[in-house]
């Protein structure tokens, strides 16, 4: 067995271990680590792969841009965890049962097809950067500010919120003078 082959089955191992984390975390956060452990596998399987441009965009828009946007939206949103168990098992068996014929599906699919190897693209990251950078600057800029103003104003409604749930009061606390202290 090589060692490109034992480093594929470590990386794939972490990469379901940490889809099965994420599935099964009961902490939020918890859950954004296990997708963070599963992203980062994925992007080590690509540089297995000889995919240097796919492995670095994959660590800097998922692993890094995605997760920490997902983080921002916990501690903003401040999500608390669902109370009601009967919905809970049903949301989990429906979802077994859709697991189950994407399997089922996945099986079929990967059994049936004959593959072939796809041939060999000669260009390389350096090439795709100077394509990105000089003819497709303005639209990649413009991706860039499109996802700023998104993430600005996710941040404007959740502040929004957090200052409509809660009452600011000038007046002192009932049975204090004004210049009385704690």
């Amino acid at each position: 067995m090589s060692l490109t082959l034992v480093f594929f089955y470590l990386y794939a191992a972490i990469a379901l271990a940490g889809a099965v984390g994420l599935v099964i975390a009961r902490n939020l956060v918890h859950a954004v680590m296990s997708l963070f452990a599963t992203l980062l596998a994925v992007a080590m399987l690509y540089m297995l792969l000889g995919s240097q441009f796919l492995a670095a965009m994959q660590l800097f828009i998922y692993g890094g841009a995605v997760t920490v946007l997902v983080l921002f939206v916990l501690m903003l949103t401040k999500a608390e965890p669902e109370k009601a168990a009967a919905s809970r098992r049903t949301v989990r068996t429906v979802s077994l049962v859709l697991c189950g014929v994407f399997f089922a599906a996945l099986t079929y699919i990967l059994g049936t097809h004959t593959w072939e190897v796809a041939a060999s693209h000669t260009q390389d990251t350096a090439s795709l950067a100077e394509i990105l950078f000089s003819r497709y600057a303005l639209p990649f800029e413009l991706a860039g500010l499109a996802l700023t103003i998104a993430l600005i104003g996710a941040i404007v409604l959740a502040r929004e919120d957090d200052v409509a749930g809660t009452a600011v009061s000038l007046r002192p606390p009932a049975g204090r003078a004004d210049g009385e202290r704690e």
